[in-house]
C-alpha cells in the first residue's frame, strides 16, 4: 500500500501516549490532536479508495489500504471476461447504429438535441447539489457525481426499443438521437473533469471532442453518399459467386468482412478521442443506407446474434456486477442515499 495513506508517525505518537500514564492530561491532549490529524489526512485520500475513515492501529490502516488498492487496480486492469464483455457492448452498439434512420433523425433532430442538453445538465446540477447535502465538497466530489450521472445508456435504450419494435418510429429515433447527443456532451464533461486533476490539457478537453464531432459529421455524409455507392456499385459486383446451395453467399461474406473492418478502424480512431463506443455507433451508421430492405443488418445479426447475447451477459456480470462492493452496498446508509440519488438526479 502507499505509505502516504498511513503516516506511521501518527500511530507511533498514539502508542507512546498509551504507554506513559504519568502525563495523562498532556498526552491525552496530544493524542487527541494526532487523532484529528490522522482523520484529516486520511479523509481526503483514503476515503476515496476504501470508503473508510480513521483506523485504530497502524497495522489496520495498512491492511485496509492494501485491500482498497487491490480492489482499485483490479477494476482498472482488464481481464479475460472484461474483454469479452466490452467486445459484446461494441458489437451491440454497432448494430444499433445500423438502425439509425437519417430521414426521421432530420425531423426529430432539433427537439432531440434540446432533450439531450437538459438530460446532461439536469443530472449534473442535481447530483452535485445532493452530494453537497450529503456533506461532501462540491469540488471534486459533487462535480464527479453529477458527471457520472449525466450519460445515457444508449445500449439499454436500443435494446428496449428494439424488443418493443418501436425503434423505427419517430419517438424511437428521437430517443436514440437524444441519447447519442447526450453521450457526446457527457464525454466532453468527462474530459473537462479529468483535466481538473492537474494542469489544463488542451487536446483531451477541447481538440479531441471537436475532432470527434467533425469526424461524426463526415462519417454521416459518407454513410449517405459514399458507402452505398462504394459497396453496391464497386465492391459487391466484383465478388465472384459461390456454387449454388451455399449457406452464405460470397457477397455476404465480403460485406460482413467490410463491416468488421470499419468497426475496428472507427472504434480505434475514436478511442484516442475519448471512447471507442462512439466509433462503434458511427461505424454501424455507415451501413444503414445500403438498401431499403436492410440486408446488411440481416447479415450482421445472422453472424453475431448469439455471440453478442452471451457477451452482453458476461459484461453485466463480470464487468458491472463484480465491481460492486456488496458489503458497503447493503448498508442502510448507502441504500438510503443511493435511493435518493436514483429517484432524484437519475430520473
Amino acid at each position: 500500500a502507499n505509505m502516504d495513506y498511513c503516516p506511521k508517525e501518527q500511530y507511533m505518537h498514539h502508542a507512546e501516549g498509551e504507554g506513559h500514564g504519568g502525563h495523562e492530561d498532556s498526552v491525552a491532549e496530544h493524542v487527541h490532536e494526532d487523532s484529528d490529524a490522522a482523520v484529516h489526512s486520511t479523509d481526503g485520500v483514503h476515503r476515496r479508495l476504501s470508503g473508510g475513515g480513521s483506523y485504530a492501529t497502524y497495522e489496520e490502516c495498512l491492511v485496509k489500504s492494501c485491500e482498497a488498492e487491490i480492489s482499485h487496480e483490479c477494476q482498472l486492469t482488464p481481464d479475460f471476461f472484461t474483454l469479452i464483455g466490452h467486445a459484446g457492448v461494441a458489437l451491440m452498439i454497432f448494430e444499433s447504429g445500423m438502425h439509425f434512420d437519417f430521414e426521421k433523425a432530420g425531423k426529430v433532430g432539433p427537439k432531440a438535441c434540446i432533450v439531450a442538453v437538459f438530460g446532461t445538465i439536469t443530472p449534473l446540477i442535481t447530483g452535485a447539489i445532493l452530494t453537497v447535502i450529503y456533506g461532501r465538497p462540491l469540488m471534486p466530489d459533487g462535480v464527479s457525481v453529477g458527471t457520472a450521472l449525466a450519460p445515457t445508456s444508449v445500449g439499454i435504450a436500443l435494446r428496449l426499443l428494439g424488443e418493443a419494435k418501436v425503434l423505427q418510429e419517430d419517438f424511437g429515433q428521437a430517443i436514440i438521437t437524444a441519447a447519442f447527443v447526450d453521450d457526446i456532451l457527457s464525454l466532453i464533461l468527462f474530459n473537462v473533469l479529468f483535466s481538473l486533476r492537474g494542469e489544463f490539457q488542451l487536446f483531451p478537453v477541447v481538440i479531441a471532442p471537436i475532432i470527434g464531432i467533425v469526424f461524426m459529421l463526415v462519417a454521416m455524409v459518407g454513410a449517405v453518399k459514399f458507402w452505398p455507392y462504394f459497396i453496391n456499385q464497386v465492391v459487391l459486383p466484383r465478388v465472384p459467386p459461390k456454387a449454388p446451395g451455399a449457406k452464405v453467399s460470397s457477397q455476404d461474406e465480403v460485406l460482413f468482412l467490410m463491416m468488421m473492418i470499419v468497426l475496428v478502424v472507427y472504434a480505434t480512431g475514436t478511442y484516442f478521442l475519448g471512447t471507442h463506443l462512439w466509433g462503434c455507433f458511427i461505424a454501424g451508421m455507415s451501413f444503414a443506407c445500403l438498401d431499403k430492405n436492410h440486408h446488411a443488418h440481416h447479415v450482421w445479426v445472422k453472424q453475431t446474434k448469439r455471440a453478442t447475447s452471451w457477451m452482453i451477459r458476461i459484461f453485466f456480470s463480470a464487468t458491472v456486477a463484480f465491481s460492486i462492493p456488496v458489503s458497503k452496498l447493503l448498508s442502510i446508509e448507502a441504500f438510503l442515499k443511493g435511493s435518493l440519488m436514483g429517484i432524484g438526479p437519475c430520473i
